[in-house]
């Protein structure tokens, strides 16, 4: 792999993990219509750690916050109702573990179908015009707003089960949950934040399930091109969040409806001629 390329797709992985596009549609798209072979195993995972850090550095505080919430919450198991009553930190650990849930159980059950899903560009198109629509009527939901200390149970599960859908391919995540959480009443900020720290579940099960292939890879790749991938991939990662959390508190999220609408009819119109 040439440093170039890696480059190109260490930003490409940095822009649509978190803006509202879908990643895993325009990996479909860029494998399908432009003939891109797959990529190294060992080049994913090094991409999607820099990304990971991307969320780490803009987020730090509420990610020290989670471990040291996480950490509380198994030393006093006994206290667990109490803690997540009166500890905000505890509260948002709950909750995104709620959130994660329903991926976890759909992506067991529906594994080699989805699997099947990521062969069809088609199908993305389609996926893509049904993102498009979610983040369009989101923006106009008039509905009371509360601060992320107010998520319940109930919301938490119900953005986690629109995180599900983000599985096929053309469903953004990002979109998805930050759509459901403007939809649960969470204020703009709040539903952006929560959206992007489940993120981190999201692409640690991503690198844990990647890691089970790692020993049968046998590309090899320079730790030029797997330095420059992380670098790119981390640096456009976080300037993509900060980009995304402006947008939204200034509500542009539509931008990206125009856009997931436009290349979904395109990629329909080229494959039906």
């Amino acid at each position: 792999m040439t440093l170039f390329k890696a480059v190109i797709l260490g930003i490409i992985q940095g822009l649509t993990e978190f803006l509202p596009v879908s990643s895993s549609g325009h990996l479909v798209l860029f494998s399908n219509l432009f003939k891109i072979e797959e990529t190294s195993l060992v080049f994913e995972i090094v991409v999607h750690v820099g990304t990971l850090i991307s969320v780490f550095v803009v987020f730090w505080n509420d990610v020290v916050s989670l471990v040291t919430s996480f950490f509380k919450l198994l030393k006093n198991p006994k206290d667990y109702a109490n803690l997540v009553r009166s500890d905000p930190g505890c509260a948002l650990v709950r909750n995104i573990v709620l959130a994660t849930l329903p991926v976890i159980i759909l992506a067991l059950i529906f594994k080699d179908l989805i699997e099947q899903l990521f062969t069809s560009s088609l199908f993305v198109g389609f996926m893509l015009l049904i993102t498009g629509t979610i983040l369009f009527v989101t923006e106009r939901l008039k509905v009371r707003r509360k601060p992320l200390d107010e998520l319940t149970t109930m919301d938490a599960l119900i953005i986690g089960v629109g995180q599900s859908f983000a599985m096929l391919p053309g469903i953004s995540r990002s979109g998805t949950t930050i759509a459901m959480g403007l939809q649960r009443g969470l204020d703009r900020e709040s539903s952006a934040r929560f959206s992007f720290l489940l993120t981190i579940p999201a692409i640690l099960g991503a690198l844990i399930f990647s890691l089970k292939d790692l020993f049968k890879a046998t590309e090899t790749l320079t730790f030029g091109a797997l330095g420059v991938g992380f670098l790119s991939s981390a640096i456009t990662g976080y300037f993509a969040i900060r980009f995304l959390l402006e947008l939204i508190k200034r509500g542009k999220l539509v931008w990206f409806s125009y856009y997931t609408w436009f290349i979904g009819a395109l990629v329909i119109v080229l494959n039906l001629v």
